[in-house]
């Protein structure tokens, strides 16, 4: 199996498409209802067919790409099911981190079989490197035969497979969204108590971007425990409750630092925890 058509040429799809025409797929119908933007991944891929008709994509290609909004992946199948083509012996792969295979139901009905298959990575625009696939997760959920062409791409694009159940989609998604979205959230709420100082909230970004590498480094070579640094990691409750202190004018910011510093205490192991300051620093942060 070696050609492929997208339906939903934003972001995901159009990277996706890059990366796999760089590895010799055959790029086929690149559909959206928007022609500006099926044209502009054609641009970007190098080749295919931009169109807004789903009777395009639902003829010719080995494997069809499913890349819209999760709210439109069911109405999309129901559309390529209804538009002709063949479909027993192909593959029909949805990227969407929380819905399941089934959301594919009425291609599989055709013959086609489905998969999920999301790749646990961020994708800021259409034109990024092909190579932000490698070493990437993707997240997997489907039938056998799908499955196995989702395999042979994910590690065709050197990226990682994890084989999940139905029912631990919204888990997994969720870990994926707090790990990436949550995390920008944070980091510009960083940015603006930092500008509270006076200087300016892209200044105070730059303050913070080398704190911010320097921790992920140590996440990644370190390991949670020893990545973990600051007042909490050593005991200090008196800071801890200076932060809370000036954190009282920006109650939303309390919570969320509060939150995290009880999540960040339960992980202390014993060998490193601050002994008998543990309990008083949980209290302080509103612990019990």
């Amino acid at each position: 199996m070696k050609s492929f058509s997208i339906v939903g040429t934003g972001r995901v799809g159009t990277v996706l498409g890059r990366a796999l025409a760089a590895k010799g797929w055959t790029p086929r119908a690149l559909c959206d209802r928007d022609m500006k933007a099926a044209r502009e991944s054609r641009r970007l891929i190098g080749g295919g067919s931009a169109t807004r008709q789903l009777r395009r994509a639902a003829r010719g290609a080995d494997v069809v790409f499913v890349t819209v909004p999760d709210a439109s992946v069911a109405t999309v199948a129901a559309e390529l099911a209804g538009a002709g083509g063949r479909w027993a012996g192909r593959v029909v792969l949805h990227t969407s981190g929380i819905l399941p295979a089934r959301a594919l139901e009425p291609l599989r009905k055709l013959g086609a079989a489905v998969a999920s298959a999301h790749p646990a990575q961020a994708f800021p625009a259409k034109d990024v490197r092909a190579g932000l696939f490698k070493g990437v997760f993707w997240g997997l959920e489907g039938d056998p035969e799908a499955l196995r062409v989702a395999l042979g791409i994910v590690r065709s694009l050197r990226g990682r497979a994890l084989l999940l159940a139905e029912e631990d989609k919204p888990l997994y998604h969720a870990a994926c969204s707090l790990a990436s979205n949550a995390f920008v959230a944070l980091e510009r709420t960083a940015a603006g108590l930092l500008a509270g100082t006076g200087i300016s909230e892209a200044w105070a970004a730059a303050v913070l971007l080398p704190l911010v590498q320097g921790t992920l480094r140590n996440v990644k070579n370190l390991g949670w425990e020893k990545a973990l640094t600051g007042p909490i990691a050593r005991g200090d409750v008196g800071t801890v409750r200076k932060h809370l202190e000036a954190l009282d004018a920006y109650p939303d910011v309390r919570e969320v630092y509060a939150a995290l510093g009880r999540r960040a205490l339960a992980g202390l192991p014993g060998r490193r925890g601050p002994g008998p300051k543990v309990k008083q620093m949980m209290r302080l942060l509103g612990g019990g």
